[in-house]
């Protein structure tokens, strides 16, 4: 088991880890995401282990159910928003990675695929946005989750 800088959301079955620098906003879109309908898993500090080659993330004991947002410290989001704000754990099928620095060649995203990161040793589709001039938006990340998140039925775009 390790540790991963980053927050875990639960969204369309899977894991979705957004990792970024401090300031980038993991935090404050997990609450954007949470509102919209998805879980919480973890927040800062996700555990990670691999089972049958899969990446399993779940939260810390002492930080289960809780989100750190600037300016309004640790919030217990399942007492604020219900136990359907939380989920124990979750497969991580993506990697956001929140980038300060501005993305120099845009690709459309017709075609686009994302690029690739190892996770303790599995290798994961990985998105990154730029929030150096306006933080990521909930919706971007719906779409790129389900650009590449396997739905059942469903072939991803990313190979």
């Amino acid at each position: 088991m390790t540790t991963r800088h980053g927050t875990l959301v639960a969204m369309y079955g899977s894991g979705v880890l957004l990792t970024g620098d401090s300031g980038t906003g993991k935090s404050e879109l997990a609450l954007q995401l949470v509102r919209r309908g998805h879980a919480l898993v973890a927040d800062d500090a996700p555990e990670l282990t691999v089972d049958q080659g899969r990446v399993i993330g779940r939260s810390s004991y002492a930080l289960a159910g809780k989100l750190q947002l600037r300016g309004l410290g640790v919030l217990d989001l399942g007492e604020r928003l219900g136990s359907d704000a939380l989920k124990s754990s979750a497969p991580i099928e993506l990697i956001i990675a929140l980038s300060r620095q501005a993305e120099t060649d845009p690709r459309p995203l017709e075609g686009s695929r994302p690029g690739q990161q190892i996770l303790l040793g599995v290798r994961l589709p990985c998105w990154t946005i730029p929030v150096d001039r306006a933080p990521a938006s909930p919706e971007l990340i719906e779409l790129a989750a389900q650009l590449t998140i396997r739905q059942p039925g469903s072939h991803t775009v990313w190979n």
